[in-house]
């Protein structure tokens, strides 16, 4: 499931990056890889596998958790605690939708979902395309992990793996100074390597996730004029040729 966390940034970088039918095509293409992986499993016990695989009412043990051990016990567990987490998740993405990941289409979320019907002429598809550039791929997926993360109901130490690789691409693209670029990342390898983890380390554990998902967002307030000037730049080199 820790993987779903960056579905809704691969959903805008597709559908705004491809025309429909191949986006189309490629969200099924997805969804036929998941079917395949579930096949051998289906037949025996579908039910327990869907329920497994996709548990959202989950109980996690406190006494695991790297993010969360400051709040308690108490309020770990509490349903009230579980549900803010899920309302903020969902605002979050909801706002990096509203405000980035829409950048290269520049167009409203209801608009873009009429594309599947109403397809863009051509030649703006083409330019909606190369605005979705290597760099505004990698910062809206990974942007999207770090919000699932750092609203997650609890992190455990192996979801370290996909943490550690997108910290420094996103404090890069926070647009802070190098020296607080090192020093947030030595304190979240310092609070991912405490264990059993403590009242401190969870606080840094949250406030470095908090930090990377703040700054991409207001590093990335220009992207679209940087956007614009590549896609720009990229029409007149083909033009020349």
């Amino acid at each position: 499931m820790s993987l779903l966390l960056g579905l809704p940034g691969v959903i805008m970088v597709i559908g705004q990056g491809l025309p429909v039918n191949r986006a189309l095509r490629s969200v099924a293409i997805m969804t036929q890889l998941q079917t395949l992986l579930a096949i051998p499993f289906l037949p025996s016990n579908a039910k327990g596998y869907m329920s497994r695989a996709f548990d959202f009412s989950r109980q996690f043990l406190f006494k695991w958790t790297v993010n969360w051990r400051f709040v308690g016990e108490e309020m770990f567990l509490s349903s009230v605690f579980s549900w803010a987490l899920a309302v903020g998740n969902a605002s979050l993405f909801a706002f990096f939708l509203l405000t980035r990941w829409t950048q290269p289409s520049e167009l409203s979320v209801p608009t873009l979902l009429r594309r599947v019907f109403r397809p863009l002429p051509a030649h703006q598809e083409q330019q909606v395309s190369l605005r979705v550039t290597p760099v505004f791929t990698m910062t809206t997926i990974l942007s999207s992990v770090a919000i699932g993360m750092l609203c997650a109901r609890s992190l455990h130490y192996q979801f370290y793996v996909y943490i550690v690789w997108a910290t420094p691409f996103l404090l890069w693209k926070s647009g802070m100074h190098p020296v607080l670029m090192y020093i947030i990342w030595a304190a979240q390898e310092w609070a991912w390597n405490v264990y059993p983890s403590t009242d401190t380390s969870s606080k840094v554990v949250v406030a470095c996730l908090a930090v990377q998902v703040i700054g991409v967002w207001w590093g990335t307030r220009n992207e679209l004029v940087v956007a614009r000037r590549m896609a720009k730049e990229d029409a007149e080199h083909k033009h020349a040729q």
